[in-house]
């Protein structure tokens, strides 16, 4: 039965992706949530409104970590490996989880992510200045307000143990699961939808960032995917993206640990500092990304070989390994 979906083409794929993440995501969802219930205390009502809680206290803390590995593994690990089986015979292969082609895209990597820092800070104080309808405004807040409000909770805990515990499934679990199923699989099945690497990253970013539901920081998490996909693109392999995706989160993280003002909304930088922090970085960025293409060997024929549908060329395709 591996592999039964191999031959539908990627646009059928791809629907079968969205239909097993809602179906994985309800069912495992209210099962974990249930199972977390249990073990927390916490009753499903209050579960079921997170702006009421008290989240000074653990009990509550701990509920919020348990729904991150819900959430982790009903999201993001079920649904990518079952369509990884469902679509492959190779579902390591499938998902690039090998080691990259060239030794110096671990440090490459993740110094496109850690360089690009002060770029996607640039990019989220210009994205919160984008007016809004006033509906459309007071929504994108109240979500704003909520992911913070849980971020905040999170990282407020000054222990080693609480920051260990942020690091795993904050840094850990966005790391490991997002990559797996944004660049993993959509991004996969996007590529060969448009016959295009670039049209494939972009519209695979897009989705990462939609699927965080804050418009505020729509912009800075659209620069990050567009980075990650192209990552994975230039050095096969998908634990590039993962590493790189960790370390990001994880300086965050620390940094906020040792300075809780950054997790303030607002940016106290002059905004003249801001955009020539994030030009700087931004050209460091495209320095690193353009080594990385120079030493690519992935190509068309290499990442889809084992797939049944021929790959054609395009004209859009921006890089130098597509097919003739």
């Amino acid at each position: 039965m591996r592999g039964l979906m191999k031959t539908k083409s990627a646009s059928n794929q791809f629907l079968i992706l969205i239909s097993v993440v809602l179906v994985c995501f309800f069912l495992l969802g209210i099962v974990g949530t249930i199972i977390l219930s249990a073990v927390t205390g916490i009753g499903l009502s209050e579960m079921a409104d997170p702006s009421k809680l008290d989240l000074t206290k653990p009990v509550y803390i701990n509920m919020l970590r348990g729904m991150q590995a819900v959430q982790f593994f009903s999201l993001f690990i079920a649904p990518t490996f079952i369509c990884s089986w469902l679509f492959s015979s190779n579902h390591k292969k499938y998902l690039g989880l090998k080691a990259p082609t060239h030794p110096g895209y671990i440090m490459a990597g993740v110094g496109v992510l850690l360089i690009a820092i002060p770029f996607t800070g640039w990019l989220g104080e210009l994205n919160r200045n984008i007016p809004f309808p006033k509906g459309m405004a007071s929504w994108m807040h109240e979500q704003e307000v909520d992911a913070a409000r849980t971020i905040q909770a999170l990282l407020s805990r000054h222990t080693l143990s609480d920051l260990l515990l942020n690091l795993l499934c904050v840094a850990g679990f966005a790391a490991v699961g997002e990559e797996l199923l944004f660049r993993g699989v959509a991004q996969r099945l996007l590529i060969k939808m448009f016959k295009s690497p670039i049209v494939g990253i972009l519209v695979s970013a897009a989705l990462f960032s939609a699927m965080h539901m804050q418009f505020y920081g729509f912009f800075p998490r659209l620069a990050l995917g567009i980075l990650l996909g192209l990552i994975y693109w230039y050095s096969g392999s998908l634990w590039i993206a993962m590493l790189a995706h960790f370390v990001y989160d994880a300086v965050l993280i620390i940094l906020a640990y040792n300075n809780p003002s950054m997790l303030a909304e607002e940016s106290s930088m002059p905004m003249k500092n801001l955009v020539l922090a994030g030009s700087i970085s931004f050209l460091f960025v495209i320095m690193l990304l353009t080594w990385m293409r120079k030493k690519s060997v992935t190509t068309y024929s290499s990442v889809y070989a084992d797939d049944e549908v021929p790959v054609k060329n395009h004209p859009f395709d921006f890089d130098k390994n597509t097919p003739e």
